[in-house]
Formats: C-alpha cells, structure tokens, sequence
C-alpha cells in the first residue's frame, strides 16, 4: 500500500470514528439529578417525581443525589464543577442559583453563566395574608392598617424571599414597618393567625391549609397571572401594586458548555413532561402553576430578569452578603 493510500485509509478510520461518537444515543449510560433538598421534603419529592418521568423518556435510570446545604449552594456547585457532558443536572429553583451570589460570601460565581438554562417547569411564588379573625377583607384594608400604625406595623419573615417581599410591599404604598424574623415559616404563619403580627407572605402550600383551617385570610397573590388553582384570589398587580410581581422560577439545569444538542433534548423531554395533565395536577398540589419555556434560551432570558429583580429587592431590603 502507498503511503497516499495508508495516509487517505487513516483520514476514512477517523471520520467513520468521529460520526460513530457523534451518533451514540444520549443518554447511553444513568444521568444523575442533584437536588438541593432534604430527602423526602417538598423540593425532593418534585425532582424525584420528575425524575421517574425522565427515566422513562430517556430510557436508561435518572438518580437523584441529595447534596444539601448552604441554601442550594452546594448543590449548584457541585453541577458548575461537573464534566458537561449532560450526565449531571440540577433540578432547583431560580432563587438559589440568581440570589445566592448576592447574600452569600462562598457563591463567588456568575449566576448567568455558571450553569446552562435547560427548561423550565413551575412558577411559584407567595400569597399574602392575615389572621382570619381581622377585619381586614383585602390588601387596601391591609394597607391603611399599615400607614394608621405610622411605622409600628410588624411583619413576620423566616426566608429571604420574605425578607425582599415585605419591604417592597411597604415601599410600594409608602409605609414602613418592623420585621419579626423566625427560623421556620410555620412559627411566622401561628403568630400572624394569633394576630401577634400583622401580615406575611407565605408560600402557596402552607398559606392554602391555614386559610383552609380558618387560621388565615389570604389577600393576593405574588405571581403575574392568578393561580389556577386559586382562582379567586386576585394578584398583587390586580389588588393595584403595579409591577409587584415575585415568583420563584423551578427548573433544570447542566454544566456550562454542555453540548447543545443534550441540552435541547433534555429540554424537550422536561416541556412533554410538564404539559402531562396528571403532572399539571401534582405540581398544583405542590403549589405550583406549571411553566414551560420556549427554548433554553427563553429561560436564559428569564433568568437575567429574575437576577436583575433580586439585585434591586437585596438592595431594597438592606440584605447584606454573609
């Protein structure tokens, strides 16, 4: 054989090995979940939900590692640190991968670009409320309860994102008021109920069972469009607080630079698993309307919008980096 003819016969081997690396079907081995959460709590039992779903799609296991702590930071960043090859993803919420960066000293990492938007899948974010034995019937009457009190009015807060929210209501109808901080959001809604405290912004699961128990009255929703599972309860913006929209953004993502064509199918499978009426049904259980997005990039573009909100509110509530 020539040397041309050994030269073009190695050129051939190594094109047919390159398309049969480019056609090997992904996922060809298990893919694993990171979630942030506790085993077994409300943010767990989503992702192994979604999990299941991915499994069955994918056709090869979808494990879920728990990896908790540090507000979701050591779940994210084990996934920034992660080969991108598509085989470890993080199913969380936006907040821990756009808020943590501003209140934590170790997320020294770009919220925009350490990780790769794949899809979206639920919105969720808090309802206002009072204990149900005031007279208080809407968020006006909240209101001028709070401008009477000329700064006294309390309210209770056990999260950040109740931390942002309350000041942005009170700065949105020109009041002031004094924050009662708690370890779990349960202690907050018991002394709210007991009327100890004026108002908090609880999340949708827990809001929905106290007024359920005739413990609460809820006023408004945070998110931009009523809950369908709420329907009655009107929106911050339709109560007249234009522009008070917060919401919690849940979804997956995979290490930068992970190819794209593993972040579209992933992206696809997560919008077929979304729009299944049994899931719509168990994410509104959840407290959770279901989102899907686009495309990848539709979520990358929410996502800067989301961080640049959480930029202004972290200021707004004097939050400061611990």
């Amino acid at each position: 054989m020539s040397a041309m003819s050994r030269f073009l016969a190695f050129a051939f081997a190594c094109v047919a090995a390159v398309g049969a690396h480019a056609q090997t079907p992904y996922p060809s081995k298990p893919v694993t979940i990171i979630c942030a959460y506790a085993a077994g709590g409300g943010g767990d039992i989503i992702v192994r939900r979604y999990a299941a779903e991915l499994q069955k799609l994918g056709k090869q296991p979808f494990i879920v590692e728990n990896r908790v702590g540090a507000n979701g930071h050591i779940g994210n960043r084990f996934v920034m640190d992660s080969k991108p090859d598509g085989y470890t993803i993080i199913l969380t919420g936006d907040s821990a991968i756009v808020g943590n960066p501003l209140i934590m000293n170790e997320a020294n990492y770009d919220p925009l670009g350490a990780l790769a938007p794949i899809g979206s899948f639920s919105d969720i974010g808090l309802i206002l409320v009072v204990s149900a034995s005031s007279d208080i019937k809407t968020v006006a009457d909240l209101s001028a309860r709070i401008k009477a009190k000329q700064g006294g009015a309390k309210y209770a807060a056990a999260t950040v994102s109740q931390r942002m929210m309350s000041p942005w209501y009170l700065q949105s109808i020109g009041a002031q008021g004094v924050e009662v901080g708690y370890k779990a959001t349960t202690d907050a809604v018991g002394d709210v109920s007991a009327g100890l405290v004026d108002f908090i912004f609880a999340d949708a699961t827990l809001a929905m069972s106290q007024a359920a128990a005739g413990r609460v009255r809820m006023l408004a929703t945070t998110t931009k469009k009523r809950l369908s599972f709420a329907k009655d309860l009107p929106t911050m913006e339709e109560a007249g607080l234009r522009g008070l929209v917060y919401s919690v953004m849940w979804g997956a993502w995979a290490p930068a630079k992970t190819p794209s064509e593993i972040v579209n199918q992933l992206h696809d499978w997560m919008n077929k698993i979304t729009e299944m009426d049994d899931m719509k049904t168990f994410l509104n259980q959840a407290g959770a309307d279901p989102l899907s997005v686009a495309s990848p990039a539709v979520m990358a573009d929410l996502l800067k919008q989301k961080y640049a909100l959480w930029q202004r509110l972290v200021t707004l509530a004097k939050l400061e980096k611990q």
